[in-house]
């Protein structure tokens, strides 16, 4: 029997080759990484209900089909709201949420734990008498948000609350991008209604983890791709009447590449088929592992990509800029090599594992 895994993987490459690659994707990455167009398009395939329970319209798969999706999204450096647009709806399942699959109007994650060594720079959100207050500095895709999913910390710990952005006492500020694939925002909470919890302290860690099991796979996509692109160049440019690819020094650079892309795809293929049915506990700490090897691997691949195609990554009219400007993006997004690895470190000597910082 199929995997409809691999099934799901290949209707979204062979869609993107046919519907996304070349002047399409130049132009949503010109613009930011936003296209209210595409997002909906994205919707009425379905793909942002992949995991989302059939009880709520959506396919009902578990979690871990969305890894080879998401690194098919990076092998073709897909613009917009992916994660957002998928995950939360599939782990809160609120009816905000669950509407916003349907349209493509993302949902933005203003979480102050995407690290844990930048906290003053990140900001926080503290809930108290029912209302939040705060300032979260870095939030993907705020400005064009119809929805906001905002972590908050309290004296009981951290909580999930489903925000409108046009509440009294929010207020959005657009924020200039490296990333581009992606727009950024600043999301400003000056006493605002909290409501009900869309989810406990424990579903805080779950997203976290998710996270960044997700963005993990789609560094391994990106990254795989850099390898495809290197080796068409290498094998057509020419020097000294020889394609480049028959020079030792460039072998060796070309194989340390696949092997460290090979090897990345593998961890997140072996992450993935434990992740459904882990604990908690188990869960946060595999996560942390392969995003932190995800963190390390994707903007070296990047970098001999450049190398061995003559620095042209750096010029904008050469995508490979734009993969490596998203590599090094997602590298500190829910955790840099070094924050991850004193988690993993702590776990691995017996001690308790860091826990998920208060927002």
């Amino acid at each position: 029997m199929a995997d409809p895994t691999d099934d799901y993987a290949s209707a979204v490459d062979e869609y993107l080759a046919r519907a996304y690659e070349g002047d399409r994707r130049r132009a949503v990455l010109a613009r930011g990484g936003w296209d209210p167009t595409f997002a909906a398009e994205l919707a009425d395939l379905g793909w942002y209900a992949l995991a989302v329970p059939e009880s709520r319209n959506g396919l009902g798969e578990p979690l871990s089909t969305l890894g080879p999706v998401f690194a098919q999204y990076g092998r073709h450096l897909v613009a917009g709201p992916l994660l957002e647009s998928t995950l939360l709806p599939a782990l809160l399942e609120t009816d905000l949420l669950i509407r916003a699959v349907g349209t493509g109007a993302p949902p933005a994650l203003v979480d102050p734990g995407i690290t844990d060594h930048w906290t003053s720079d990140v900001g926080s959100v503290t809930l108290a008498d029912g209302r939040l207050r705060g300032v979260v500095h870095a939030v993907r895709f705020a400005p064009q948000a119809e929805v906001l999913v905002v972590v908050a910390g309290s004296e009981h710990g951290p909580s999930i609350h489903v925000v409108d952005p046009r509440a009294p006492g929010v207020t959005v500020e657009d924020l200039a991008s490296a990333d581009p694939s992606a727009t950024f925002g600043r999301v400003v909470l000056d006493d605002v209604e909290a409501g009900e919890s869309a989810g406990d302290d424990v579903a805080v860690t779950r997203l976290r983890s998710w996270a960044r099991l997700l963005l993990a796979c789609e560094l391994g996509g990106l990254a795989q791709r850099c390898v495809e692109r290197t080796l068409v160049h290498v094998r057509e440019r020419e020097q000294f009447g020889r394609p480049v690819g028959s020079f030792q020094a460039v072998k060796h650079i070309a194989a340390t590449m696949h092997v460290r892309a090979a090897g990345l795809a593998d961890l997140c293929t072996a992450a993935l088929s434990d992740a459904d049915g882990a604990s908690v506990d188990d869960l946060a700490v595999t996560a942390a592992t392969v995003k932190a090897h995800a963190a390390h691997v994707a903007p070296l691949v990047c970098e001999d990509a450049l190398q061995l195609q003559g620095g042209m990554g750096f010029t904008a009219e050469n995508e490979l800029s734009a993969y490596y400007r998203h590599a090094l993006a997602l590298r500190g997004w829910y955790g840099d090599p070094t924050e991850l690895e004193l988690r993993v470190g702590a776990a691995v000597l017996g001690t308790r594992p860091a826990p998920e910082r208060q927002p």
